[in-house]
């Protein structure tokens, strides 16, 4: 599949899939691309704010000053996204297996925290002005120099989301979101200067503390974001829905796809495993042959680094059959919308029946998991009272098994 291809299966932004690198871009590459956006940055973050530092200082304005001192940190975010592209590209070695990606997750909460610091200083500022408010010079160049920042700002915006985006990168992510902070920022600046030239109304002190509240509403919500990155957040759903998609896609011997857990190490790093149902007639070389080549499939063509685990399902046999469908109506029962998988029968030494099998629970469990139990293995009893339940309750990407005689030793079940 091209690379064309797939950027048109993905209906949503693609900084959405948490680490999922779908224009398959090569570590330096990606490196390379970062680093002459990074730079970019830091030349237009100083530029502006030496001139609205030079601005507010000369027009009295604790706005204009508290703006150039938000630009400055813009310069020291730059710096941070730089030396975290270098240290995120760094290969995988003994002591971090999964390499050095989360680098960026890393970068991202120290920009917002520079955000934040800069939002409690200027809102400090802002209220010293209110208390003792000062002339503000209105020149046209004043105006000139406001206007100018707006647009470098939006241009900025565009240019990190539009990185941020290719790369896969929170880093350009978060700096996005923190240009077009100044821009919302810089733009209640020129409305308070345009108000107090023209009809004398000083708001200055009252817009500092508006960029103040920005600055730091914008900085939250990165932090809240790169928090929940770092913790393991949930994969994005279009993600898990174009693996699962993929791997259905690869062979018609694949009948299912369940247990997907998708694994974030950052941006170009993700790790995948699942199992995928076969017909139990196919050799075990046969279903080895296939797993392996799905494998490298979504490694070679989606830079995923799967692991496939095969489960052998009984499509001709009727107790398998009347079995599973037992069991899907009593999970229904106690739970709407549950599923059955994975269910494989067996018979001890003793010739004790065992039935193994999963259910997957995709909301809220509405009774406590004992209380699940209990009542599965109440209503299976009416249908086969000797049959031993293996039941693997699946809520999310945790489990709960409870077994029925778990040291029971079983062979295949002809």
């Amino acid at each position: 599949m091209t690379q064309n291809t797939l950027k048109e299966e993905m209906s949503v932004p693609k900084d959405a899939l948490h680490g999922y690198d779908p224009d398959s871009m090569s570590g330096q590459d990606r490196k390379k691309a970062g680093l002459i956006a990074a730079v970019i940055g830091l030349l237009m973050n100083v530029v502006l704010a030496a001139i609205k530092l030079l601005i507010g200082t000369l027009s009295g304005s604790i706005a204009i000053s508290a703006d150039g001192w938000n630009n400055l940190t813009d310069s020291f975010s730059s710096v941070v996204s730089i030396i975290s592209i270098r240290l995120a590209a760094k290969p995988a070695d003994n002591k971090h297996p999964f390499g050095y990606a989360r680098f960026e997750y890393i970068a991202s909460s120290i920009i917002a925290l520079g955000m934040l610091t800069v939002a409690v200083q200027v809102g400090y500022r802002s209220i010293l002005r209110i208390i003792r408010p000062e002339s503000l010079e209105t020149s046209l160049w004043v105006f000139g120099a406001l206007v100018f920042s707006i647009a470098v700002k939006l241009i900025q915006y565009f240019y990190y989301r539009n990185k941020g985006r290719k790369l896969v990168s929170p880093v350009f992510i978060a700096a996005s979101k923190d240009s077009l902070s100044d821009v919302f920022a810089t733009s209640g600046v020129l409305f308070s200067t345009i108000l107090f030239a023209w009809f004398g109304i000083n708001i200055d002190g009252m817009t500092g503390i508006f960029i103040s509240l920005l600055i730091a509403w914008s900085a939250i919500g990165i932090m809240l974001n790169t928090a929940t990155l770092l913790i393991g957040g949930k994969p994005s759903s279009e993600l898990t829905s174009l693996i699962r998609k993929k791997i259905l896609e690869t062979d018609d011997r694949i009948l299912d796809v369940h247990d997907l857990i998708v694994h974030d190490y950052g941006p170009g790093s993700v790790f995948a495993t699942a199992h995928v149902e076969l017909d139990s007639r196919e050799s075990f070389l046969e279903a080895h042959l296939l797993v392996d080549y799905i494998e490298r499939k979504l490694l070679r063509e989606y830079d995923v680094q799967l692991l496939l685990h095969a489960d052998p399902s009984d499509l001709e046999d009727a107790e398998h059959e009347s079995i599973r469908t037992k069991l899907e109506e009593v999970a229904s029962a106690i739970v709407p919308e549950s599923t059955i998988h994975g269910l494989h029968l067996f018979a001890s030494n003793e010739g004790t029946k065992v039935a193994a099998f999963d259910v997957q629970i995709f909301d809220k469990l509405p009774v406590s998991e004992a209380e699940f139990f209990a009542s599965f293995r109440e209503k299976m009893a009416l249908y086969d009272s000797e049959l031993v339940l293996w039941i693997t309750l699946n809520q999310g990407f945790t489990s709960v098994i409870s077994d029925d005689q778990p040291n029971l030793h079983v062979t295949t079940h002809n």
